[in-house]
């Protein structure tokens, strides 16, 4: 897995980038085959924007939060893309588990 960083008016500090490695092993667990991970935090004011990017073969997904504190920001937008990949991954499940079209008539009939 390919992890980018990119500070908008800021550097990334090392604490930031230690939050990011935890929480994205979590969802490396979740979402198999992550290839590429773009992390983007940008500081206007007293605004602090995170927006991360994930690419993996089947899916991608991103997330974006702005608060006033940097670590939250990056620990929700993380939050949020564990969601949304344990949401895919349940519809893909329902998917397999549905009964085909012409078994689900026959047992009605």
């Amino acid at each position: 897995m390919q992890v980018e960083y990119t500070g908008r008016q800021t550097e990334v500090p090392a604490p930031i980038r230690a939050l990011a490695e935890r929480k994205l092993k979590k969802l490396s667990r979740v979402l198999r085959g992550i290839t590429h991970v773009h992390v983007i935090l940008g500081v206007d004011k007293h605004r602090h924007l995170a927006e991360v990017s994930v690419r993996s073969p089947r899916r991608s997904l991103a997330a974006r939060d702005e608060t006033g504190d940097l670590g939250v920001s990056l620990a929700t937008v993380l939050d949020k893309l564990i969601r949304q990949a344990k949401r895919h991954n349940g519809k893909r499940q329902q998917r397999k588990r549905r009964l085909p079209a012409r078994a689900a008539a026959r047992s009605e009939a």
